[in-house]
């Protein structure tokens, strides 16, 4: 693999992981930019091979211009962030902030989209500024966190797949309008029509859009054939609430909290197999100190991503998304589509 790149060295970031591939140029004054444009094809197979590729030491790339020229460089166009569950701020034309979550929050391990109908398959991280301290992204290999999961565990999942719930109430969490990026009620319902989203906007009251759809948990990659753990279940169950928010447990049930997550036929997944999740992601997790100008390449199927609290309000990590994956009626088919009726049994009311 490596004679097929010219002018840099491609080595390993940890021994014991081929991810991340790290590529650092011979001289130091190499514009990333213009360098990408001769390597397309060997980048996105190393990217495939290792599931991410670190790209550190190149001249002037620690600039969000120089990084939305390099992330337009590769083949497909780049993505608008929608169906949003977290707050971004957008930068430049498809060019987003990470999360905006309070510094001393831990953003646990996710990948891009992966509740959704469709879900970007390549994601882009760049270093413009580093963090006083603190503040990396680990990274980590989802077919390690599928292993790691015990066998009936990963049989629930695979069988009966995710419910996700979300419930958007006035002044709580992000608004309909900036999670479908549209001001346009139809808009919104054309899209959750598309996706298989069951969904009832409501006129009265603090809640104004409610939505139920079911998932994967366990996706096949559609490049590589394996199969990968692929969901945000764990973040949107009740089990991964912090202390600030678990006084939202005392006002909704399960069913009427911002976000929750159960299995695809309505049964409450148990909060033991959440932290089980929690332990499989751990296990695998993989950290590095960011350097201004580095950019990191993931195949979002196959490497997962996660933040830790950092200190000073200079840091600036920018993201960038592109090769949308639709093919989605296997998936449709096996599991269902969602219903806003469920029965009391499942937890529906108290």
């Amino acid at each position: 693999m490596t004679n097929t790149f010219s002018g840099v060295e491609v080595t390993q970031f940890f021994k014991d992981s081929q991810l991340p591939a790290v590529i650092t140029p011979n001289d130091p004054d190499t514009d990333i930019v213009s360098w990408i444009s001769g390597h397309i094809e060997p980048v996105q197979e190393l990217v495939q091979t290792a599931g991410g590729v670190l790209f550190r030491g190149f001249h002037g790339s620690a600039s969000i211009e120089s990084f939305r020229d390099f992330c337009a460089s590769f083949p497909h166009l780049l993505l608008d962030y929608t169906e949003q569950s977290s707050p971004r701020d957008k930068l430049d034309d498809k060019v987003y902030s990470s999360t905006t979550y309070p510094a001393e929050e831990v953003i646990p391990f996710h990948n891009a989209n992966s509740f959704g109908h469709e879900f970007p398959l390549n994601i882009w991280f760049a270093c413009i500024r580093t963090a006083t301290s603190g503040g990396r992204t680990p990274i980590c290999d989802t077919r390690r966190v599928l292993a790691n999961l015990r066998p009936e565990t990963r049989r629930k999942f695979e069988t009966k797949g995710i419910l996700y719930v979300r419930n958007y109430y006035d002044g709580m969490g992000v608004p309909w309008q900036e999670a479908f990026a549209t001001d346009s009620r139809e808009e919104a319902e054309a899209f959750m029509k598309a996706g298989h989203v069951a969904y009832r906007f409501h006129e009265e009251g603090s809640l104004i859009l409610e939505t139920r759809q079911v998932r994967h948990a366990i996706l096949e990659h559609p490049k590589t054939g394996e199969p990968v753990w692929f969901n945000q279940g764990h973040l949107f169950h009740k089990a991964s609430l912090d202390d600030r928010l678990k006084p939202l447990m005392r006002q909704f049930n399960d069913w009427q909290l911002p976000r929750s997550a159960f299995f695809g036929d309505g049964e409450p997944i148990p909060d033991e197999m959440i932290h089980e999740v929690f332990a499989a992601y751990a296990e695998a997790e993989l950290q590095f100190d960011w350097q201004a100008g580095d950019y990191l390449m993931l195949d979002n199927l196959l490497t997962s991503h996660a933040r830790t609290p950092f200190v000073g309000d200079q840091r600036l990590i920018t993201v960038a998304f592109s090769e949308l994956f639709t093919d989605y009626g296997p998936q449709f088919a096996k599991y269902g589509d969602a219903s806003l009726d469920r029965p009391a049994s499942s937890g529906e009311s108290r």
